[in-house]
């Protein structure tokens, strides 16, 4: 994994299937029809691919691929 962009963007397009270059940091994850399970399974994997822990409330309260990446790197930021 080399940026944390490119790893949130590569978890979400896994979790919903889409082609890499359909998802940008501006892109809504309304638009990308993330269903409750996806997000779900995208804050696991998150979690596991950056070894953090999420606030699952807050994730639910984000809607951009853009917003995924800066809870990433917050909780990074704050991992011990």
């Amino acid at each position: 994994m080399k940026t944390v962009e490119e790893g949130v963007t590569n978890i979400i397009r896994r979790a919903v299937m889409e082609d890499v270059s359909q998802i940008r940091p501006e892109t809504k994850l309304s638009e990308l029809g993330m269903d409750s399970l996806e997000q779900i399974e995208c804050v696991l994997s998150l979690e596991e691919a950056f070894k953090i822990e999420l606030n699952e409330a807050a994730m639910w309260k984000l809607r951009t691929v853009q917003e995924v990446i800066e809870a990433v790197n917050q909780a990074l930021a704050a991992a011990p």
